[in-house]
């Protein structure tokens, strides 16, 4: 794979792998340490969601509306960050209790009532933050 092809598989596919560079990043960090100052992994979901949407706005198309773009990758990649967190968290408890489908479930569904709005929040605020500012940029 060249640098010209990666560069413009990295174009076609930006949104997607911002989202998946914020869910993954924020996850993973988590897992390694788990705390939070406000909500859990709130600075890892600041992070994870910053090098993702740097990420998507470094290989953004001219045709991209950059807010749009960035509250997209915002909303997307901080949902997916925190279903990944309660997938690792069920995995773990499940290693020393046996795997159950359905605490799976109830265990997200918990997160998602109990830290989902503030994920969603955080996500959209910064994806409009970063495409605010990019948007300035290009201008």
């Amino acid at each position: 794979m060249t640098v010209e092809s990666y560069s413009g598989f990295a174009q076609r596919h930006n949104m997607m792998i911002g989202v998946l560079i914020c869910g993954f990043t924020t996850s993973i960090l988590f897992f390694i340490m788990p705390f939070g100052i406000f909500f859990m992994a709130d600075i890892f979901l600041v992070l994870g969601c910053g090098i993702g949407l740097y990420f998507t706005f470094k290989n953004i198309k001219e045709s991209q509306s950059h807010i749009k773009t960035g509250i997209i990758v915002g909303l997307t990649g901080s949902v997916l960050a925190l279903f990944l967190i309660s997938l690792f968290a069920w995995i773990l408890y499940s290693l020393d209790f046996g795997f159950d489908f359905l605490l799976f479930f109830e265990y997200t569904l918990s997160l998602f009532l109990y830290y989902g709005i503030f994920y969603v929040a955080v996500g959209v605020m910064l994806g409009y933050l970063f495409g605010n500012y990019y948007k300035r940029r290009v201008i």
